[in-house]
């Protein structure tokens, strides 16, 4: 029996440490799976006069009620059209744009998965050149114990920057495809409305100087011809 029973210890110490070295090189590979947001572009050529399609991508084991991202272009290059988010419940938030900054912005009322595509950002080619997307900002966004929205805490964006080649030759004019996802939001830049000139104090000044300079002269004549 010892024979045997011998071989049954090898056996079960040879278990233990399998076991054990299984936690050890498991946890690691999960603890360096950190939760993070990222941009692509599939493909990155494109003709002039083409949609340029880019993701916003992301992975958050804890589910999310909305999301932002701040993607920079070259005005030259691209012109914004719209984003979606193939997530069920995020609605986009009109936001004022900026040129050469587009603002993807989307909010659930009701917690949300956050694994794998979060929005679709589209944008019109304008002409033949190299030019790049980069995430300006970009945030997870959860309503804390107040019921307040708060940013997800220890997420990383792991690619900001995608590199995207427009051929100058123009693309055959297709009928418009309509954009997935249920709720779509505008991206043109926001037309402010134009602010009037500014005044100019100087002349304001010399205006008053002289009213008040007729009004004495007025006065000074007034009393010389009743003496």
């Amino acid at each position: 029996m010892r024979p045997y029973f011998g071989v049954l210890m090898k056996y079960f110490s040879a278990l233990i440490l399998f076991i054990a070295l299984s936690f050890t090189f498991v946890f690691p590979v999960n603890a360096q799976a950190a939760e993070s947001i990222w941009i692509q572009a599939n493909p990155a050529a494109y003709k002039t006069g083409e949609t340029v399609t880019a993701t916003i991508n992301a992975f958050s084991a804890t589910p999310i009620q909305g999301f932002t991202a701040q993607i920079r272009y070259d005005p030259a290059c691209l012109q914004p059209v719209n984003a979606t988010s193939p997530i069920s419940g995020m609605n986009g938030l009109a936001v004022p744009q900026a040129s050469g900054l587009v603002d993807a912005s989307f909010a659930s009322t009701t917690p949300q998965t956050a694994n794998g595509v979060l929005a679709e950002v589209r944008f019109t080619a304008l002409k033949g050149c190299q030019t790049n997307l980069a995430i300006e900002t970009a945030a997870l966004v959860i309503r804390n114990e107040s019921g307040f929205a708060a940013p997800l805490t220890g997420i990383t964006v792991d690619q900001k920057t995608v590199v995207l080649n427009i051929d100058s030759a123009v693309a055959t004019p297709q009928a418009p495809q309509p954009a997935s996802g249920e709720s779509v939001l505008p991206l043109a830049p926001t037309v402010l409305p134009q602010q009037s000139s500014p005044i100019n104090w100087w002349v304001v000044v010399l205006l008053v100087l002289l009213v008040g300079i007729a009004i004495t002269t007025v006065v000074v004549v007034f009393k010389l011809s009743r003496k």
